[in-house]
């Protein structure tokens, strides 16, 4: 009888250490390495940490100060410490090679900003990129600008342009928005060509102090809401009447979408942060199930952007939320 007694009582120990570690089992580790922290990183990360935590998993964000070789080590410590996979959003487009290299093993998922070389995509199974047609932002911006200009019969307007930097995202929109109006029969004539690093507060001093010497302005054309708005606030404050100066942004932040509901901002065009962080957490899990991400050609996925103007503005956000 005391046999079966302590057989009992060892099932018993068995099963509650079975529970402890079902309920405890080591959770999936996943990186996210940043460059910076504008707001439409920021729900990019957001909505990345609320699908891992879908998924039982850990996400851990490391801001790497748009530098390099912090992202690098930060990649390689990774690596080491046995992280299942990682999200990376390049410091440097050039430079995705050495994040593969340093990763080793571990699936990649390069987001929002592209490798400039798109082969390098193809060097290993478990690597996509995810991000939005950039020069579809340009060409819808410079549709805009086409359409409005002509309405008006104005074919040579001078138009500032504000760039974030000279990397893929600002060129790829500027360069599309421009060729889109000189297809559709404008001439612009452009001023300012200012790079002001994605960021408003440093447009708004810069665009001021251009503004001083009061330039002939017909709109602006800047690569993201930021900046944009930062351009918006500079005029206002050099008295110009926004009404008559058409401002463009892009990726349809919710700041950018308050700006066009002051009047701030003509227009923009949304690319979609929630889905894309989403979507390379969702790959990740994938790609560690041993399955092929989906993606729409040689690793890549690519998402659309979509027009944002006053009269669509409330309609559409309506509608997805």
């Amino acid at each position: 009888m005391k046999f079966v007694k302590y057989i009992l009582l060892f099932l018993l120990l068995l099963s509650l250490c079975a529970c402890e570690n079902i309920n405890n089992h080591p959770k999936i580790k996943i990186g996210m390495s940043i460059p910076s922290e504008n707001t439409f990183i920021k729900s990019i990360c957001q909505s990345a940490q609320k699908e891992a935590e879908k998924n039982d998993a850990i996400l851990d964000i490391s801001l790497e100060d748009d530098n390099h070789k912090k992202q690098e080590k930060q990649i390689k410590k990774w690596a080491e410490e046995g992280y299942a996979a990682v999200i990376v959003i390049l410091c440097d487009e050039t430079k995705a090679k050495s994040i593969l290299d340093n990763a080793g093993v571990m699936p990649v998922v390069f987001l929002n900003h592209c490798p400039t070389d798109l082969n390098i995509l193809k060097s290993k199974q478990n690597v996509i990129y995810i991000g939005g047609k950039e020069n579809e932002a340009g060409k819808l911006q410079g549709k805009f600008f086409s359409e409005y200009f002509l309405s008006i019969g104005n074919t040579t307007p001078t138009i500032a342009v504000i760039h974030g930097d000279d990397k893929y995202i600002s060129k790829t929109r500027i360069e599309a928005a421009k060729n889109e109006m000189t297809t559709q029969g404008l001439m612009p004539f452009y001023v300012y060509e200012n790079k002001d690093n994605w960021n408003k507060e440093k447009t708004t001093k810069n665009f001021l102090k251009f503004l001083s010497k009061t330039p002939n302005i017909d709109a602006v054309l800047a690569a993201n809401d930021e900046m944009a708005i930062g351009a918006a606030n500079a005029l206002s404050k050099a008295g110009y009447a926004l009404s008559n100066i058409p401002i463009v942004g892009a990726n349809a932040t919710e700041e950018g979408r308050n700006a066009i509901k002051e009047g701030k901002l003509a227009f923009t065009v949304y690319q979609n942060p929630e889905k894309q962080g989403a979507e390379a957490i969702k790959q990740i899990m994938l790609m560690l199930g041993g399955d092929m991400p989906n993606t729409d050609q040689n690793s890549i996925q690519l998402h659309d952007f979509i027009p944002i103007t006053p009269t669509n503005l409330e309609t559409f956000f309506n509608e997805i939320k």
